[in-house]
């Protein structure tokens, strides 16, 4: 390549001589250009930093080390031409932003992590952490309703009184039922006592409660994400948007034009919510959360598909002669394939990819703990979900039940439920901010089979916190009961 820049490139690019390289101190938007003048030119992407480095296209500072601390005009024209006015939206892919968000309530931190499965996350744990009294949200249109105001204030200042009464005696308790292990300082165990202590008592702290996480987005989930929010029934989701908009405008200002709310789905919403206005839910008497296959191939449908999938891949034979061989083959060989296929997984193996062609539906019943947890670590799911409400019952922890605390604990959910049906008669929306964590959500789920052994892999083992890991029991023996060959190496253990 052409090595005469004004620029040493090796600011850039980790070298100058090999197929493979990384790209670095540039923005974000230039490393999408570079990348996306490959389809436009017949230069490497080294080539074209060095042409835009000797165009003097980049605001480079020499006293910083050679860093562009800048996109350049011919950068902005170029997406204004590929990207916003032809959607090549795959060129923002390559630009990525980092976001921190603090102080957002656990409801709006639920419709950002859904908004797209491709943004990634690290938010902060209640199941590690005490919360602090008075961190919470509080609606602004509470404040035309001054009676309705209190009571919701006086609902969180509540929640935390049960939670710190919870705390109190569930620490004792933990004590006497959880032995101390061999070798385990005094330290580490009061320690691990509390993290127990912190995942049941979380349960009475409501949706209204703040949390802080992380984000990592590439332009065109971070642009879908934005229009996801602004089309929201929420006001602080819409206000998130805005803030999210601005700071990551910084980084990638050009990604983001014309983030507008979806017109399409707001109005599909108004219509679909006017045409089952008229049906009033009712409280559902469920006797705890349950979780269930609502559809489940035949299994040895399954199992064909897999060994169908298989012989297209590992015996090269096209689609139709490998269906027709896979449906020749007795239950019992196409469970040998099934082995042959995943007997050799460890614990942070992904299964072959075969596994993504077959398709499991769900429904849950879960608490709102529950469903945090399995809307942040799930890969390749699919959700649909009913908003929060208190009319499809609540759990209530074991170790709430067995330290003695049921009653104070019941006590205070019974309130809760008072406080979000007198909101539900105002303002459905900023009802939902007054559930607990302990209330029941319904979510329906499809996902591949490989997405199946990625979620009970991980939610089965003992590190799981309870609740979810009793979900994920409950489909993995169903699972097994309907499809033992491939369900048999959806658990894995370390070593």
């Amino acid at each position: 390549m052409n090595t005469e820049h004004k620029v040493d490139l090796t600011r850039y690019v980790s070298n100058l001589d090999r197929n493979v390289y990384t790209i670095f101190n540039l923005p974000e938007e230039v490393i999408a250009v570079i990348f996306a003048y490959v389809s436009r030119s017949s230069l490497s992407f080294r080539d074209n930093l060095a042409k835009l480095l000797a165009d003097d296209e980049l605001a480079v500072n020499e006293q910083s080390g050679g860093l562009a601390t800048s996109y350049s005009e011919k950068a902005a024209r170029f997406h204004e031409k590929w990207v916003v006015g032809y959607g090549h939206s795959s060129v923002a892919e390559h630009a990525v932003a980092h976001i921190g968000i603090e102080k957002i309530s656990r409801l709006a931190s639920a419709e950002l992590e859904l908004a797209n499965s491709f943004n990634s996350f690290t938010e902060y744990s209640q199941r590690y952490q005490r919360p602090a009294r008075g961190d919470i949200y509080i609606p602004e249109e509470l404040e035309q309703q001054p009676e309705l105001k209190a009571d919701y204030l006086a609902l969180q200042d509540k929640a935390y009184d049960t939670y710190e009464a919870l705390m109190a005696g569930l620490i004792p308790y933990l004590k006497q039922a959880i032995p101390q292990n061999e070798g385990e300082s005094p330290r580490a165990y009061q320690s691990r006592v509390e993290k127990i202590a912190f995942e049941d008592a979380r349960y009475v702290l409501t949706l209204a409660t703040l949390t802080n996480l992380g984000m990592t987005g590439n332009g065109r989930a971070l642009r879908d994400t934005l229009v996801a929010l602004l089309t929201s029934e929420q006001a602080e989701s819409r206000q998130l948007a805005r803030d999210m908009e601005r700071e990551i405008s910084q980084v990638i200002p050009t990604l983001l034009k014309y983030v507008e709310p979806n017109a399409y789905v707001a109005e599909a919403r108004r219509k679909l919510s006017d045409r089952f206005g008229t049906i009033q839910p009712t409280t559902q008497a469920i006797k705890g959360p349950h979780a269930r296959f609502t559809r489940l191939p035949e299994y040895r449908d399954a199992l064909t598909l897999l060994a169908t999938q298989m012989l297209v891949t590992y015996a090269g034979l096209s689609y139709d002669a490998a269906k027709s061989h896979a449906e020749t083959l007795p239950l019992v060989e196409l469970e040998q394939l099934a082995q042959d296929a995943l007997s050799d997984l460890r614990f942070f193996d992904n299964p072959l990819p075969e596994l993504q062609h077959l398709h499991y539906q769900m429904e849950l019943v879960i608490s709102e703990a529950n469903w945090h947890q399995l809307l942040r670590h799930n890969r390749r799911a699919h959700f649909s979900f009913g908003q929060p409400t208190v009319h499809l019952g609540y759990t209530t922890p074991p170790h709430v039940e067995a330290a003695g605390l049921a009653e104070r604990y019941q006590s205070f959910i019974d309130e809760a439920e008072a406080v979000v049906r007198k909101l539900a008669d105002w303002n459905p929306s900023i009802a939902q901010y007054a559930v607990t964590n302990a209330h029941h959500r319904q979510v329906t789920i499809t996902a591949s089979l490989w997405e199946l052994y990625h979620l009970i892999n991980l939610r089965t083992s003992p590190e799981a916190q309870w609740d979810i890991r009793d979900t994920f029991q409950q489909l993995h023996e169903q699972l097994q009961a309907a499809h033992p060959a491939l369900a048999r190496y959806a658990k894995r253990r370390l070593g």
